[in-house]
């Protein structure tokens, strides 16, 4: 019996460190929807590590599947930087339902102050809160601090789920498209 709980445990061990390490190799090389979706398949293995509940977390986000963040929030609360992660991700997930309620539903967001990260999402969000431009479908913004750089925000479903997506322009030349999952 006693053989076969060490058996047991250094299987899982070993998967464990397979996974996390698989996760951290496909981090580095940008894949970062094929991370996040290893560390959903295999969320009880990696959840007591919370650098690794947050590299999966990381990945997702990276991968604009900002709807996978709320997996990780309840068990990233052991380390303050753990916490920070989950408050990050937190507002993150409350800034994109805010913008869906806002896009699809006309909600008024212009007097919300909320914080604002360097995410690209958070900061649409800002400008979207600043200008709404309820009368156009394509809502169109410029950095401020880059006025190079511009950005198109508008409605899109994938799925029949009601979401957005915003477009990267840098001197009017398309360099990245976002589908917020």
């Amino acid at each position: 019996m006693i053989k076969f709980f060490f058996t047991a445990v250094l299987i899982v061990s070993s998967l464990h460190g397979d996974i996390s390490k698989q996760m951290l190799q496909l981090y580095q090389k940008g894949a970062y929807a094929q991370a996040c979706a290893v560390g959903i398949q295999n969320f009880k293995l990696i959840q007591p590590n919370e650098a690794y509940t947050s590299l999966y977390a990381f990945s997702c986000l990276n991968a604009d599947l900002i709807d996978r963040l709320n997996t990780p929030l309840k068990t990233l609360n052991q380390s303050p930087e753990a916490r920070a992660n989950a408050s990050y991700f937190s507002l993150l997930i409350m800034q994109k339902r805010l913008l869906i309620q806002a896009l699809y539903d006309g909600y008024p967001l212009k007097q919300l102050k909320l914080p604002i990260s360097s995410h690209l999402l958070s900061r649409i969000f800002d400008l979207y809160c600043k200008n709404p431009q309820p009368s156009n479908t394509v809502k169109e913004y410029t950095d401020a601090n880059n006025p190079r750089q511009s950005y198109k925000l508008y409605t899109i479903q994938v799925d029949m789920i009601k979401t957005f997506a915003i477009d990267e322009y840098y001197d009017k030349i398309l360099t990245k498209h976002h589908i917020y999952q």
